[in-house]
């Protein structure tokens, strides 16, 4: 069942797209096709999704011709070695009584030049070869095949949360001994020793293997809790071979970039799982009502990592809140998202606008709560806070991104962020919608585009407002 709907929302999203101006398709369509044909709605969503990496892949292409840094560079090359090739063969052809080794010098330079000008063609070609423009236009991204595979398993791996629990008592990882603890496990079973270095020394990048001395090295800028949290996802990168191979196995990835990043990001989840061990974390998150502040002094970890343990507590006879996660930049991007809740997030295109996760960017650093009631009726409960990362010093950019989880509005009472909301009172809850083509309240005075679901009467009807 969950698997019908969640297709039924993506078929819902993909056929919100302006491609399908004036088709008169209900979401009673959609549902019969998720019921009654689930192989044809998967292969209708992989077509769209190959058509969304083209067109965004044509915009990005388009600007980088546009660009003259691009291809002025190769341009200028062939023009260069045109021009000379042309010179020294006029000289040839218009002085034929030029001695022998002068004539020799001209041929010589004329066939260097010739060789260079074929090395240039060949970096221009290589755009359009094996690896270029053809490989751009795959059918999926590998990110989403990604995606689609945690939320098919709930974003819950009971094997990685297996050895995460006995890594860390065997391992005796509690108490403030963590970051030791860790680097022992890394130097005695995988002969991998860890050092902290100089941002300088680093050259800009957080950390970095030294494969031939056999060390893992820490920026010195790098926060206690990250770095932690690198050390455990390094030994899930060691250790994970067995309980991963039956996951990667799964036939929804269509290339090994696909898998690579699916076994990064079990390795990433087996981190979390090592610094928040499941029991532990949950009787902490219910004791302190959820409260992320508290929880990440409790275990000496960050604000985001918080939020996405948080979503992954769903072991069964021992599940915690069923929470949603989305992460997006400041230009409204979507980074990451997790429909753990049952709120729908958009694959394609940006999130719903009144969604408090865009308002965050305006005041920095502060816990946003909102209560938000969606078309069909159905209410959550969503907080939300930006982040700032910034390492190097000074003249580093900072990077400003926004999180925001939340659950249905029946559990917000578990949280302490929902203390003096009046959660049954939903004539007070925010409208919001999945996105604007998906969204039909025709009186929302933030939308960007017409309602599409109802035909080509109703998409008129909804055009956007100024």
């Amino acid at each position: 069942d969950d698997e019908e709907a969640r297709m039924s929302a993506g078929l819902a999203e993909v056929i919100g797209d302006s491609l399908f101006d004036g088709l008169d398709i209900s979401a009673a369509d959609l549902d019969e096709l998720a019921g009654s044909l689930p192989a044809v709605g998967r292969a209708f969503m992989a077509l769209f999704t190959a058509l969304s990496n083209a067109r965004e892949n044509v915009r990005a292409l388009s600007e980088r011709l546009s660009d003259n840094a691009f291809l002025s560079a190769p341009v200028h090359e062939l023009l260069t070695l045109l021009t000379s090739i042309r010179s020294f063969s006029e000289i040839l052809h218009d002085n034929i009584g030029l001695a022998d080794d002068e004539r020799r010098k001209f041929l010589g330079i004329l066939v260097d030049e010739s060789e260079q000008l074929g090395e240039v063609i060949n970096r221009l070609q290589d755009i359009t070869r094996d690896g270029g423009i053809q490989e751009l236009l795959g059918a999926k991204s590998p990110s989403e095949e990604v995606s689609d595979f945690f939320e098919s398993h709930g974003n819950y791996f009971a094997k990685i949360e297996d050895l995460a629990d006995d890594l860390h008592k065997q391992a005796g990882l509690g108490g403030g001994a963590l970051h030791e603890g860790l680097g022992r496990i890394l130097s005695e079973r995988y002969g991998l020793a860890v050092e902290t270095v100089s941002w300088e020394e680093q050259k800009g990048r957080n950390w970095r293997m030294d494969l031939a001395g056999g060390r893992l090295l820490l920026s010195e800028e790098l926060p206690h809790y990250a770095a932690n949290f690198q050390l455990a996802r390094q030994i899930g990168l060691r250790s994970l071979n067995d309980a991963c191979h039956g996951y990667l196995a799964d036939s929804r990835f269509t290339s090994d970039k696909s898998r690579d990043m699916c076994s990064n990001a079990l390795a990433k989840y087996f981190a979390g799982a090592v610094l928040m061990p499941y029991q532990p974390f949950l009787e902490a998150a219910n004791e302190l009502r959820h409260d992320i502040e508290l929880l990440q002094h409790r275990f000496a970890v960050g604000f985001e990592q918080v939020c996405h343990r948080l979503t992954s507590l769903r072991r069964p006879g021992a599940a915690g809140v069923p929470f949603h996660f989305l992460r997006i930049d400041i230009a409204g991007n979507i980074l990451k998202h997790y429909s753990g809740s049952g709120m729908r997030i958009p694959r394609f295109g940006g999130a719903c606008p009144r969604l408090n996760i865009h308002g965050a960017f305006m005041t920095p650093g502060m816990i946003h709560r909102q209560l938000v009631r969606m078309p069909d009726g159905a209410a959550y409960f969503c907080i939300a806070r930006t982040l700032m990362k910034r390492g190097g010093g000074y003249k580093t950019p900072i990077s400003h991104l926004a999180i925001g989880i939340g659950c249905e509005a029946a559990h917000a009472n578990r949280l302490v962020y929902a203390d003096g909301i009046s959660l049954d009172n939903l004539e007070a809850a925010v409208p919001v919608g999945v996105s604007c083509r998906l969204c039909e309240r025709i009186d929302c005075r933030q939308r960007a585009f017409g309602f599409l679901m109802r035909g080509t009467e109703a998409a008129g009807k909804n055009g956007a407002h100024g």
